[in-house]
């Protein structure tokens, strides 16, 4: 069975994103047809890239978040399993989309981090509501508020990270999932996700207004 896979494309910036990074993402999701692996090099993505975040105009900013929460909605509809394979760091909008995939395979020395709070942003690109399902409300609410990094052991622990590996044991995954049933599981296990990513993109892009002083 083959696997697409999709591959971060700024290494210089540890796959930091600005809109157009972000766009090449997404387009290279939306045109896979088969089971998904989604990694980077030398790390999976270290989130915004923030000196674009800095000088990016309000409308960059609102079509950034529109972006990124769409491909949130790609990740978790894909009819067929998508898996993160995270080595270096998962960071904000990184670990958001690492979280979105159905299961995430770690080099050992991978780092982890919600991230948002460190911005004095609202948790967005579905973090808020997937998190809490991984590891549970009080671990949730502290990793979002304290935005700690955490080991990739420590990911394992807390049942965010699947198991340890390379690309080659990712895409294996990948294969291993696949069936039939997985588009069923996926539209029951994320019902709701929509809903909740609207109200995440609102409060975000709110925040991201707040601490412009605008």
């Amino acid at each position: 069975m083959e696997v697409d896979v999709v591959k971060f494309k700024r290494p210089k910036k540890h796959n930091a994103l600005d809109l157009e990074h972000l766009k090449e993402i997404y387009e290279d999701f939306e045109s896979c047809k088969n089971a998904v692996v989604i990694y980077g090099e030398p790390s999976f993505c270290s989130g915004i890239d923030l000196d674009y975040f800095r000088e990016a105009e309000e409308d960059e900013i609102v079509e950034f978040a529109e972006l990124a929460n769409s491909l949130i909605l790609k990740i978790c509809s894909h009819p067929k399993p998508v898996v993160a394979f995270v080595k270096g760091y998962a960071i904000g909008a990184g670990f958001s989309i690492a979280l979105a995939c159905d299961s995430i395979i770690a080099d050992e020395n991978a780092v982890f981090s919600t991230g948002f709070a460190k911005l004095g942003i609202a948790p967005d690109m579905g973090v808020s509501y997937l998190l809490p399902r991984v590891v549970g409300l009080k671990k949730a609410l502290y990793l979002l508020m304290s935005a700690e990094r955490i080991t990739a052991e420590k990911a394992y622990e807390l049942g965010i990270v699947q198991s340890f590996g390379e690309l080659e044991d990712a895409i294996k995954v990948a294969r291993e999932l696949n069936g039939n049933s997985v588009k069923y599981i996926k539209e029951l296990v994320y019902s709701g996700l929509k809903e909740h990513i609207e109200k995440e993109k609102t409060l975000a892009l709110k925040s991201i207004g707040e601490i412009r002083g605008k």
